[in-house]
């Protein structure tokens, strides 16, 4: 082989590796680059904020409308991933958990029973499967998500607005049950969303407190809720134990001792009810009504009905300063109960609440009717008495 020829092939080779690392250089680039902006597009990927509109046409599994219950059911993962959030599955509890806007609801087919952010709640509806997808009411979203959920039966749309996720939620846990002839029914308000965990913790407790003390005549109600209480008390206690010896010790000694008071306590009012000489009520019916809502201001009533004779208790609460407010911290006037007697008689100073239309309204129990009064106080008058800090709750 001549050199010239040798050459030649030399300085081809040499081309075409050149050419080839040049082309695997240029590749690689390239897919690193398609990479970069795959994971950024992912990463860039946010819920929608609030006053965001999203909207579905023919997706995979199609809403259900339920003409004669007017019942609206979604589903499940499509409508949360097509928001931003997470389903996955939990095999520990063999139960579907929705993450959302720091939210966590975790659901159970065919049944009411759920959990957010680990309180134990109450559905309005059963959880469906239908053709293996999971299926909730629209006011699962509305209630839990702060979404707006609107469905155009003629275009097959699912319109979801956003809401202020920021905001606390009430939701709600029931209790139903019955003693020989005796019935009850309780609906207890579960706050979730608070900034402090701690106080949002206490807060429940003490809803729970005001609940169980119109059910202490129904003593299986009571015991069920010690046993409850009782267990929540010994997983805490496991989880102690990972800490340090000393300490789950301490602890556990310190939750019997709880437990026992609380049981000796309940044993004595279950006493005191058994030797009463007041009949026992024969029904007991426990619900609230959702008030006014923000990250500053919470209000609901309660409604008690005890063999048909009702009565309301409001409740307000100032997230801030993590009080209860009464009438005399609302308003700057000493004259307070003269101008309120004038819309309600008989009107409780400290018994009111904010609606969700910010409306300020008296609620006023009347025992010899065996009912209540719900009482609009005009907003004129409460711009002229209320406190600058609150005047933000009506505006």
């Amino acid at each position: 082989m001549g050199w010239k020829k040798l050459i030649v092939i030399v300085v081809a080779a040499a081309a075409m590796v050149t050419g080839a690392i040049a082309l695997s250089m240029h590749l690689t680039k390239q897919q690193e680059l398609e990479m970069e902006v795959t994971d950024q597009t992912e990463q860039t990927v946010q819920p929608p904020k609030a006053g965001d509109t999203t909207t579905w046409q023919d997706i995979e599994n199609m809403p259900i409308y339920y003409d004669d219950t007017d019942v609206l059911m979604l589903p499940v993962r499509n409508v949360v991933e097509g928001l931003g959030g997470s389903v996955k599955w939990d095999a520990e509890k063999k139960a579907t958990e929705i993450s959302f806007y720091g939210k966590r609801l975790v659901l159970n087919r065919g049944s009411r029973e759920a959990e957010l952010n680990g309180y134990a709640i109450t559905l309005e509806h059963e959880v469906e499967a239908i053709n293996g997808c999971l299926y909730v009411t629209a006011d699962a979203f509305s209630d839990y998500f702060a979404t707006e959920v609107i469905w155009d039966s003629e275009q097959r749309l699912v319109t979801v607005k956003t809401g202020d996720n920021t905001k606390p939620v009430i939701a709600g846990r029931v209790l139903e049950g019955k003693e020989g002839e005796r019935t009850f029914s309780a609906e207890i308000p579960v706050i979730v969303g608070l900034n402090d965990i701690s106080y949002e913790k206490r807060l429940n407790e003490d809803l729970e407190a005001f609940a169980m003390e119109h059910l202490i005549s129904f003593a299986d109600v009571i015991a069920a809720e010690d046993e409850t209480f009782g267990a929540e008390a010994e997983q805490e206690a496991e989880e102690a134990l990972e800490e340090t010896a000393e300490e789950a010790a301490e602890a556990a000694a310190a939750e019997q001792t709880e437990t026992a008071v609380q049981t000796e306590e309940s044993e004595n009012e279950t006493q005191k009810m058994a030797q009463s000489a007041e009949p026992q009520p024969k029904q007991v019916r426990l619900g609230f009504w959702k008030g006014y809502c923000s990250t500053d201001f919470l209000s609901f009533y309660w409604e008690v009905d005890t063999d048909g004779v009702l009565s309301a208790q409001g409740v307000n609460i100032d997230l801030q300063e993590q009080k209860y407010v009464a009438i005399s911290d609302l308003t700057t006037t000493e004259d307070i109960a003269s101008q309120l007697h004038v819309f309600a008689e008989r009107a409780d100073l400290n018994n009111y609440y904010i609606s969700q239309q910010k409306e300020w309204i008296l609620l006023t129990n009347d025992a010899q009717s065996g009912t209540y009064q719900a009482v609009t106080v005009p907003q004129d008058l409460t711009g002229r008495i209320w406190k600058e800090k609150y005047l933000l709750f009506i505006a």
